[in-house]
């Protein structure tokens, strides 16, 4: 049974859609069994029939700038539920929106959350920033924005994350991650796993020995390209609020999950691979 868990659209306000790499990858019929939309999706009339034509079974949670009610066959005006809860293989999975935890997105309240709810995996949207990890036994997933949409938020620093969200010493669950092939999951996985570089910014310098403010005759424009050389270095990331497009696909069989993280990073599609086994 394939998940596909999709968060912060933020269409037709923030981003256009989803990039076409994506398209491609999700306009696959009767591969995707349910579809959780986590927040801030609902905008969009295209958008909600795109992922309607995914698949029929589509759960909505509600976001900070979702109506509290939405148009469905059924029902003229549905109101969007704050969370919910859905069931796959011996799973039970809990669906919200970070922007209702106190403080947002908060690793401990959303444990507190998941505990109130009694499930072992707990999907939520609002950061704009992908993540997974365990704490106390239990599965927290975020798939980031599909479409990259920017983020008014402060960005996560990573040496919190990296003391917070150790997988290690759990007791029970236990948590693996590799990295896949864009033709995952059935494509053979590699046992390296993918890390970020962070963009370099190139200093300037003066080869030339000239103080600060004297003017160049052999260089009249030294400054000038000193700056175009510093703008060519920003990265476009950094220029949209440090998003980058991304989704997740949980491939769930009895007890196991397997995650598989999707971003789109430089025009390319790359796929991580994470192993979550209840016990």
């Amino acid at each position: 049974m394939l998940l596909l868990a999709l968060s912060d659209a933020y269409i037709p306000d923030r981003a256009i859609g989803l990039p076409s790499e994506f398209k491609k990858l999700l306009n696959v019929p009767n591969k995707i069994g349910q579809v959780v939309l986590l927040g801030n999706c609902t905008r969009s009339y295209q958008f909600l029939k795109f992922v309607n034509d995914i698949t029929s079974d589509v759960t909505i949670v509600r976001g900070e700038f979702d109506n509290a009610t939405i148009a469905t066959a059924q029902n003229l005006k549905e109101e969007i539920p704050m969370s919910t809860i859905i069931k796959q293989g011996e799973f039970k999975i809990g669906c919200c929106n970070g922007y209702t935890l106190v403080p947002k997105s908060d690793p401990l309240s959303l444990l507190v959350l998941a505990r109130q709810l009694d499930v072992d995996i707990m999907l939520w949207g609002g950061t704009h920033s992908v993540e997974a990890y365990t704490l106390e036994g239990k599965f927290f997933i975020n798939p980031g924005s599909c479409t990259g949409a920017y983020s008014s938020d402060w960005p996560l620093q990573d040496d919190v994350l990296e003391g917070v969200f150790n997988p290690e010493g759990q007791e029970n669950g236990t948590l693996s991650q590799e990295q896949a092939s864009p033709e995952a999951p059935s494509s053979s996985i590699s046992n390296k796993q993918n890390a970020s570089d962070e963009p370099k910014l190139s200093e300037n310098s003066n080869s030339n020995g000239t103080n600060v403010g004297e003017k160049n005759e052999d260089n009249p424009k030294t400054e000038d390209f000193e700056n175009s050389e510093d703008d060519e270095d920003i990265d476009e990331v950094d220029i949209n609020g440090g998003c980058i497009p991304s989704f997740c696909l949980l491939d769930i069989s009895a007890s196991i999950c397997t995650l598989y993280i999707y971003t789109f990073v430089c025009g390319e599609v790359k796929v991580d691979k994470v192993v979550y086994k209840k016990e």
